[in-house]
């Protein structure tokens, strides 16, 4: 976790006017395996800005372009920073003017003094008139954030979340009154409304310090502030106000809408809110969701698509289940009641990745189909890579038909085998390795990128084990200094509780991907467990490290 620190909110003062130095656009162009702006050329001569941005400049609406994000500026002193910390010759040729795909190139505004909802003029020195002939007026919107074709542009991986730890992303207007502008006119601001919110801080309080509840609800209130960045603020808002009212585990009913095989061992459920909210919120990709059944077990499962009003699962009858798969198989039917509890978050793509790659075994399918139609839907590249004991137990084919060729099945009873060792060695530059499956295969591509030498945070695994969460369970904790027994309850991890006792166990993700809180288990049925997600069963015995 990034730490948290204060700090000076003082009063930013306008910097003097600035020079224009070149004008650029482009159109869409391909790039990598996606089309993208961000090879823009310099322009002469008159070009006019609309409330889209400049002529003859094409957007990926994708990422970039629309009202918020009409024009991008970027400060021309910047590359001399990045130049000097990346030596490579072919590295520093391209940090030149354009090198960030911006549309102003100029000196002297930076993200240090420049503030959100500033009005900046760009025009004919001397005048403070806009519109036409004068020039035009710009509203300072959003911080870039920059989005893994930045990474791809320079060739330097993760180089996108350097730029906003270095506060040298550049920024978003907006038009406030169109315009013609050409190289050499005056850039002015002309009046600024939020002098303590310059973009560099924006970024602080977007990506490292997430815990200032007094900031949070002041820069949401923003009325300036664009879609992209107020939504995380208010976003968050809600997230404080869900900690603090969750002091029970809150259930909605929901009814089966439909039950229907999938494959002989996978059923398919439709569910649908019983009392319906008015404005549904899509259930973002890579959820699970926490079911009571009507036997009263409690289960997780992957959210395959939906919303907060309606949703489908997958679920897979287990060889060893103890009554959640089983009872979902064999006794719960259409028109049954259930309730939802937590939908969390497990999994989600990472950005800075150029591609994407899914390997599956079995039901771990239900993990990643919403997460790469999502890369369909944002024009990125993924290959799904899915093992399967034999072609009938493929899930989900009428989603996975929506995928494209993106897509290699393997039959094991066509003795058609999943080469771990080769997809991770042929994979694309800059690709990002996500696993949903069982634990050997999660043990083997953990240790595959091991073997390779692939970096850690490139690969990415939850272990599928939806037959297990949610049942209460005992624990004896065993250190170097003492032993302690305690219940950990359905709506408890054992990585809670085991830090409520007063025992350390470092963490990272808390969503079951990174393996930081991995411990030993002395008596139960594995060897090792992820206290942030895994669930003993029965009572278990767990040794922590001296800390």
């Amino acid at each position: 976790m990034i730490p948290n620190t204060s700090i000076d909110l003082s009063p930013i003062e306008v910097p003097p006017p600035t020079t224009l130095e070149q004008i650029r656009t482009s159109k869409l162009r391909p790039f990598g395996s996606v089309l993208s702006g961000i090879d823009k050329q310099s322009r002469t001569g008159k070009l006019y800005v609309s409330s889209v941005g400049l002529s003859e400049d094409e957007h990926d609406l994708t990422f970039h372009g629309g009202i918020d994000k009409a024009i991008h500026q970027y400060c021309v002193s910047h590359y001399a920073f990045w130049g000097e910390l990346f030596s490579s010759p072919e590295i520093c040729a391209k940090f030149v003017p354009g090198g960030f795909g911006e549309n102003l190139v100029a000196n002297g505004f930076d993200e240090s003094n420049i503030c959100i909802g500033d009005l900046v003029r760009i025009g004919p020195s001397g005048s403070l008139l806009t519109g036409g002939s004068n020039g035009c007026l710009l509203e300072v919107s959003l911080p870039r954030q920059p989005c893994f074709k930045l990474n791809q542009r320079f060739g330097i991986k993760n180089f996108a979340p350097r730029t906003h730890q270095e506060a040298k992303t550049g920024w978003y207007y907006r038009v406030k009154e169109e315009g013609w502008i050409e190289e050499e006119m005056e850039i002015r601001v002309i009046q600024r409304s939020h002098p303590r919110w310059s973009i560099a801080r924006l970024h602080h309080y977007v990506h490292r310090d997430k815990t200032d509840i007094s900031v949070t609800q002041e820069l949401m209130e923003i009325e300036a502030m664009g879609a992209e960045c107020k939504d995380v603020f208010e976003g968050r808002w809600q997230k404080i106000q869900e900690k603090e009212n969750a002091t029970t585990q809150t259930w909605r009913d929901f009814k089966i809408k439909l039950k229907s095989p999938e494959t002989p061992r996978i059923v398919r459920l439709d569910l649908e809110a019983i009392l319906k909210t008015k404005q549904p919120t899509d259930i973002a990709a890579g959820s699970h969701a926490v079911i009571k059944l009507p036997n009263g077990l409690k289960r997780a499962y992957s959210i395959v698509s939906g919303n907060t009003n309606s949703f489908v699962l997958g679920v897979a009858l287990d060889d060893t289940s103890r009554g959640g798969s089983s009872y979902i198989h064999e006794s719960l039917n259409s028109g049954d009641i259930v309730s939802l509890g937590a939908v969390s978050q497990s999994m989600s793509l990472d950005n800075m990745a150029s591609h994407h790659i899914f390997i599956v075994g079995g039901i771990g399918i239900t993990a990643f189909l919403a997460m790469m139609k999502r890369l369909i839907d944002t024009n990125q590249t993924f290959h799904l890579h899915y093992a399967v004991r034999k072609s009938d137990e493929v899930a989900f084919r009428s989603l996975l038909s929506e995928l494209g060729p993106n897509i290699t099945i393997y039959d094991k009873s066509q003795w058609q085998r999943l080469d771990m060792f080769d997809i991770f060695m042929n994979r694309i530059w800059n690709s990002h390795i996500y696993i949903c499956g069982p634990q050997r295969m999660i043990d083997a591509g953990i240790e595959t990128a091991s073997a390779i030498k692939m970096p850690s945070d490139e690969l990415h695994y939850e272990v599928f084990q939806a037959d297990t969460s949610g049942d209460p369970f005992t624990v004896e904790v065993v250190s170097d200094e003492r032993k302690v027994d305690l219940q950990v309850e359905s709506e408890q991890t054992l990585l809670e509780v085991v830090r409520d006792a007063g025992f350390e166990i470092g963490s990272s993700c808390e969503t079951g991907n990174c393996g930081t809180c991995r411990i030993k288990i002395r008596c139960g049925e594995r060897s090792e467990m992820l206290s942030c997600v895994s669930r003993g069963i029965g009572h278990i015995v767990v040794e922590l490290p001296e800390c």
